[in-house]
């Protein structure tokens, strides 16, 4: 049975997948007019505290994300220290995003707790939430990268926070933002009528997703799904489809979501990355339950919001 694609109705409550901002590429070495931008009464800046996110207190309407003016980041960061990236445009309103100092306790910020992006991502709309995965990824990038890959100098940020640049004369190396490509792939039986799911230790009781790994260097994204699978769980895979993919910024993935057919059925678990993995049938799936408190279902699916779940429900919905 070939696989069916993946539901556009179904791909669209996928965090952090939403669209709507113009990233706006071409005005990012116009320094004048960055600063022009960024003091612009329309202007929002994300704050961004040890990578967790300004939420608003939840009236009834429910969380959303608390955004700054340029006078309320200045009150509590130099921003000639920590410059803020732009992150693009929506309308008339530039957005950009503020790495707030580390510190014991966060800044007090009226009408708002910093939480994770994890925590509240399936609470926010999607828009809101890529614009806070992008922020998040950003600022993560910039936190590892303070200093130059190839002398060690230190790299000042340069094109409005999207490159960083060696200040030694002798090197003056550019690096880039990057994002790390994994495979994450839902495995079929031979006869189509079961999928393959693994566990690892660290994950809550009872949880099991589909099987995923890092692309490496040198190997196209369809070896890198018959390595993971067989590296992972023994079983040998052909025929790997892509289906669709979604930013990951924890802290800086892209997830590449894949269908293939196994040419193999007997598991043989690799222990250091999974704890178990089984072949389920579509009753047993169907039967899982959801990663909330209180669900006692003994087996737990992906949240709605992962692409492990896409990649599930697109198998559980074929004919």
């Amino acid at each position: 049975m070939a696989p069916a694609d993946a539901d556009d109705t179904r791909k669209s409550t996928l965090a952090f997948t939403g669209d709507g901002i113009d990233r706006a590429g071409v005005l990012r070495a116009d320094a004048a007019q960055m600063d022009a931008l960024l003091k612009d009464k329309n202007a929002r800046l994300v704050p961004v505290w040890q990578q967790r996110h300004l939420i608003a207190h939840a009236g009834d309407a429910g969380p959303r994300p608390r955004y700054l003016s340029f006078a309320e980041a200045e009150a509590h960061i130099d921003l000639t220290e920590r410059p803020p990236v732009f992150l693009g445009m929506t309308d008339q309103t530039p957005w950009f995003a503020i790495g707030l100092p580390d510190g014991t306790q966060p800044p007090e910020i009226n009408d708002g707790d910093f939480r994770s992006l994890l925590d509240v991502a399936a609470l926010l709309p999607n828009q809101e939430a890529t614009l806070l995965a992008y922020a998040r990824g950003m600022l993560i990038w910039h936190e590892n990268h303070r200093h130059c890959g190839r002398c060690g100098a230190a790299a000042a940020v340069t094109e409005s926070g999207h490159s960083r640049t060696c200040t030694n004369d002798a090197c003056k190396h550019r690096s880039f933002p990057r994002t790390d490509p994994v495979v994450i792939t839902l495995v079929a039986h031979p006869d189509g009528t079961r999928c393959l799911l693994g566990r690892q230790a660290a994950w809550p009781k009872g949880f099991y997703s589909t099987v995923a790994g890092f692309v490496e260097p040198g190997e196209t994204l369809e070896a890198a799904v018959a390595r993971e699978v067989r590296e992972e769980t023994g079983i040998t895979v052909t025929d790997a489809r892509y289906m669709s993919s979604q930013p990951w910024p924890f802290p800086s993935s892209i997830m590449l979501g894949f269908r293939a057919r196994a040419t193999t059925t007997d598991i043989h678990c690799d222990d250091k990355e999974l704890e178990d993995c089984r072949w389920f049938t579509r009753e047993e799936v169907r039967a899982f339950g959801e990663r909330v408190p209180g669900d006692a279902q003994p087996y737990k699916m992906p949240p709605p919001t992962a692409i492990a779940r896409l990649l599930i429900d697109s198998w559980l919905n074929e004919k």
